[in-house]
């Protein structure tokens, strides 16, 4: 009965968030609005992003704006959709929630507006994965405005695709005349990005990769989607992967925002090749890239996305969904911020990120215990 009532109160203050973001993704929207009213309370929420700008770096002249302008109005909106609540649970549930949402109001009118997602913060580490808003997720809202607008929970921006921005960015690509990197350039085109396709016996060999240098200097996103069924599949499928993106990060090694790495896996990772033997050597090589790829998705230097589909068609095979759909659902889903992308019907992707969340369990024991420790030296400190 007690763990009910909490579950229930703690989902009625992420329904009261939760309908925050929606006031929020609003105003941002007003910001560029005709009409002088809506206008106006797309400034008033401007006060929020002066008091903490692109830099990541507290402004303390705006804090009593801050606190009236965003905090206080913050709280009255997460209030007002804890009280829809109503609608769906008991008043005393309504009502703790509406004392714990106070009670946080409080402690942040108390700090002058500094919290967990907003104090001043050096280069950025890349966001995990999963529903629930991090410190770095919230971050790039205030360097990335129109997107990331999750305050606790990433409903928002799953509804409106907000958590990719890709207008302007720099994208360098291989596998570009392939049919899946083809469809893929066309709709990031469609987006907005500049696109600088790499073609293998133009740009690079696979024991020379000099002249895309230049290129990935200044690379944002690097997209990797090329790869071959037949000869020198792990030249092609694992060695050529693991070059650009090592060498991507030795050429950018300190940015700001995390560089972000997509690489095209398959579901050959973790099923059987059903006896037949001409695929083995792809197999082989594509999981051996998987090993790669699993650490990468852990790394605390880029954001690596995993991108695994079932078969479709192009030259290297038949399939059951065309490329362009596979496309389509792949941005879809990088749109919605997702580190591993499964486009698949058979399932075999779903067991695949069985691999990828075991190989972080070590990693996410580890941060708990520090942050833990470091919670328990800010009780001794502040006694």
């Amino acid at each position: 009965m007690i763990i009910i009532t909490v579950l229930q109160i703690l989902c009625a203050i992420l329904i009261g968030t939760v309908f925050f973001d929606f006031i929020h993704y609003a105003l941002h929207r007003f910001m560029k609005a005709e009409h002088s009213v809506l206008k106006l309370l797309g400034k008033l929420h401007g006060v929020h992003h002066r008091f903490f700008p692109a830099d990541l770096q507290i402004r303390k002249v705006w804090i009593k704006k801050n606190l009236l302008q965003h905090v206080f109005f913050e709280y009255c909106m997460t209030l007002s959709g804890i009280v829809l609540c109503l609608l769906i649970f008991s008043s005393s549930i309504v009502v703790m929630a509406g004392f714990l949402e106070t009670c946080l109001f409080g402690s942040i009118v108390f700090s002058q507006g500094l919290d967990f997602h907003h104090r001043s913060l050096g280069s950025l580490k890349p966001y995990r994965g999963g529903v629930f808003v991090s410190t770095q997720y919230h971050a790039m809202h205030h360097v990335y405005p129109n997107h990331f607008y999750g305050s606790y929970i990433k409903l928002v921006d799953y509804l409106f695709g907000t958590a990719l921005p890709l207008a302007g960015k720099h994208i360098v690509m291989t596998g570009a005349h392939g049919a899946l990197g083809s469809n893929l350039l066309h709709f990031l085109k469609k987006e907005g990005a500049h696109i600088t396709a790499l073609q293998y016996g133009v740009d690079y060999q696979y024991d020379n990769y000099q002249r895309c240098d230049n290129a990935l200097k200044t690379a944002d996103i690097l997209l990797l989607a090329h790869g071959t069924k037949h000869d020198h599949t792990q030249e092609a499928n694992c060695d050529s992967y693991v070059y650009f993106i090592e060498q991507l990060k030795r050429l950018q090694p300190q940015r700001f925002v995390p560089l972000e790495i997509w690489a095209v896996g398959s579901e050959i990772e973790c099923h059987p090749c059903f006896g037949i033997k001409k695929l083995y050597p792809y197999a082989q090589s594509k999981r051996n890239f998987a090993k790669f790829a699993r650490n990468y998705f852990y790394d605390d230097t880029i954001q690596y996305r995993h991108l695994v589909h079932s078969a479709f068609t192009s030259r290297m095979g038949p399939g059951l969904m065309s490329a362009k759909f596979a496309a389509w659902i792949t941005l879809f889903l990088l749109k919605r911020g997702f580190k591993y992308i499964p486009v698949t019907y058979t399932g075999f992707a779903w067991l695949n990120y069985l691999l990828f969340f075991n190989a972080g369990l070590p990693r996410l024991g580890r941060e708990l215990w520090e942050r833990s420790s470091q919670i328990v030296k800010l009780r001794i400190l502040s006694k």
